[in-house]
């Protein structure tokens, strides 16, 4: 076997600029870039690029829809297989978003081929591939590019029935909030790549970016869901105002009843803040009221972009309790973090819930 540069031995994480969904452009970003572009008009479109739903869906029949989705981003760790494994989990939760069951998925992958074995691609693939193979997801093939910096996601197609699409844009003043995963993912893997994160924090970062919320998904079906969608690059805060905008009402936000990934408060008050957190709160304080009365580490994570975040459903104040009680059955940790009030739409009101009911 002949010797290899140095330079393929370097780190996946090495030279990337933000890494997961913090490498997402930022609301206000976005937002300039679409502004102007001409609108589909179809009518067997039910949702798109309005108020950045996570996927769109397309109906065929009465009764069946498609539902399309993309989502890739640069590597969040070094180990490429669970890099495949975390960016397959991302992409594929879009789907169950909309409430949608996926079935058949493409690879997208940009990689400097000449910097790292053929082995570290492979790995990335079968990172996904398995991932996939657990939703009951079919990768089918793909598209592949050289470039400067790694890159890999996946193209995913899921079945909905027309009637039962969720959208972050259904919410009724009075609807609890409740999200399935803890935040601070962002902040976690910072701590991660400067390797100041104990083992036990690592596990849980992890296990939370590759955990499918096909189970959170299940357990709300079985109830009224009014809203979903899930936490990724625009933070906790930015999608909680999203789904505000498109219900047209206001959000109270219980801050202090968030879910914290083990260890994340403590970095975040070191300073271990990623720069998508920033733009998130510049795209996003001005909506918020009472969010200087939260101490900055915990305002930090609220902005914190999250990669393969949990699913967060709006549904009646009289079905959270058992939707709750259901999802810990299932193995989901799951908090009820703020209700739709009357106020000035796509807005939110950050509370402390011990404090103030």
């Amino acid at each position: 076997m002949t010797d290899r540069p140095d330079s393929i031995s370097r780190k996946l994480t090495a030279g990337v600029k933000a890494a997961g969904c913090a490498a997402k452009l930022s609301s206000i970003e976005l937002g300039d870039v679409l502004r102007g572009l001409t609108t589909i008009d179809c009518k067997q479109l039910i949702t798109s690029i309005e108020n950045f739903e996570d996927a769109a869906v397309y109906k065929l029949t009465e009764d069946l829809a498609i539902v399309q989705t993309i989502d890739f981003f640069p590597p969040v760790l070094d180990d490429p297989y669970l890099y495949g494994r975390i960016a397959a989990t991302n992409a594929i939760s879009d789907i169950y978003a909309m409430g949608g069951t996926p079935i058949l998925a493409l690879n997208v992958l940009c990689f400097p081929v000449c910097d790292y074995p053929v082995d570290v691609v492979r790995d990335i693939l079968r990172g996904g591939a398995e991932q996939a193979s657990r939703a009951g997801v079919v990768i089918a093939g793909g598209h592949s590019i050289q470039a400067p910096e790694p890159v890999y996601g996946l193209a995913v197609t899921g079945l909905v029935n027309p009637e039962k699409v969720l959208t972050n844009s259904g919410a009724r003043v009075g609807d609890k909030l409740v999200l399935c995963k803890p935040i601070g993912t962002g902040v976690g893997l910072l701590a991660l790549k400067a390797d100041i994160f104990s083992k036990q924090a690592q596990e849980a970062l992890v296990e939370s970016m590759t955990t499918l919320s096909k189970t959170a998904l299940d357990c709300a079906l079985a109830y009224k869901i009014s809203a979903a969608t899930d936490v990724t690059g625009f933070g906790l805060i930015g999608h909680m105002i999203e789904m505000a905008r498109g219900s047209k009402a206001r959000v109270r936000l219980f801050c202090d009843a968030v879910p914290l990934l083990p260890e994340t408060k403590g970095l975040a008050e070191q300073g271990f803040v990623p720069a998508g957190a920033y733009a998130n709160r510049k795209s996003y304080e001005q909506f918020c009221t009472y969010i200087n009365d939260v101490d900055l580490p915990l305002c930090d994570l609220l902005y914190d972009p999250q990669t393969s975040g949990g699913l967060l459903f709006a549904l009646g104040s009289s079905d959270v309790a058992n939707l709750l009680n259901d999802l810990k059955k299932s193995g989901v940790a799951a908090s009820c973090v703020g209700e739709f009030i009357d106020g000035s739409s796509g807005t939110i009101e950050v509370v402390f819930h011990g404090k103030d009911g």
